[in-house]
């Protein structure tokens, strides 16, 4: 079977507007059989989701917040703390089962590590495609250059910030069952595509207004340390 998952999603409990609620009923309306809730420095949106589906696969997540990049942990039921070395947290992900996928590898300010950073770690994937991401051809291409050149299993997911983006890009997986561990294991063999496209331009918008902090901060960042 071919499961159509939306791999990257925000709730209220972090920097989303929706509710879990409405993540889970636009998954629905759209057609997804499942998304991974991957709210920053919690797991309870994700929690909420599995106590409230009933239809839809869900994957319990997080983006982590690392010293050197964000990472997408996916598979996880224990919240990871952020800031901690990459290579730690990249343990306590695969502690528990998960897979560390790397979002937005390319965009300015949000990839953190470059190539040659990347081949050392224990990664599993690479998201190559966002639907909040701006120029989505550019980077799509850059993505996959990067995804083949690591020998790395792809995969897609909306970034969604609010509930009607749910579902604008998903992964496409290549799969026995609709058990978390065999989804999970199969984006690990790299039996994936990308599916959808961008969100409109006014979401799009909106996520990158509310992401001008974060580039102020790494920015002062970079000088403070130089």
């Amino acid at each position: 079977m071919i499961l159509k998952i939306d791999m990257h999603v925000h709730t209220w409990y972090s920097d989303s507007s929706g509710s879990v609620s409405e993540v889970l009923e636009e998954a629905q309306r759209k057609g997804l059989d499942g998304l991974a809730i991957t709210d920053h420095k919690t797991i309870r949106g994700a929690m909420e989701a599995l106590r409230r589906q009933d239809k839809l696969i869900i994957i319990p997540g997080q983006e982590v917040k690392t010293k050197q990049c964000e990472i997408l942990a996916l598979g996880i039921r224990k919240r990871i703390e952020d800031n901690l070395p990459i290579l730690v947290a990249l343990k306590k992900i695969h502690a528990q089962r998960g897979l560390a996928i790397v979002p937005h590898p390319t965009i300015p300010f949000f990839g953190g590590l470059k190539e040659k950073d990347l081949r050392g770690l224990p990664i599993d994937g690479i998201e190559v495609f966002s639907a909040i991401t701006p120029l989505p051809g550019y980077f799509l291409k850059k993505n996959l250059r990067l995804a083949r050149k690591l020998g790395l299993p792809i995969v897609a997911g909306s970034d969604s910030h609010s509930a009607e983006t749910v579902g604008d890009a998903y992964t496409m997986i290549r799969c026995e069952n609709r058990d978390i561990h065999e989804i999970l294991r199969a984006v690990k063999l790299g039996r994936t595509s990308i599916g959808g496209g961008p969100s409109k331009l006014s979401f799009k918008l909106k996520a990158m207004r509310d992401t001008i902090p974060h580039i102020i901060y790494t920015l002062f960042k970079g000088q403070k340390e130089d």
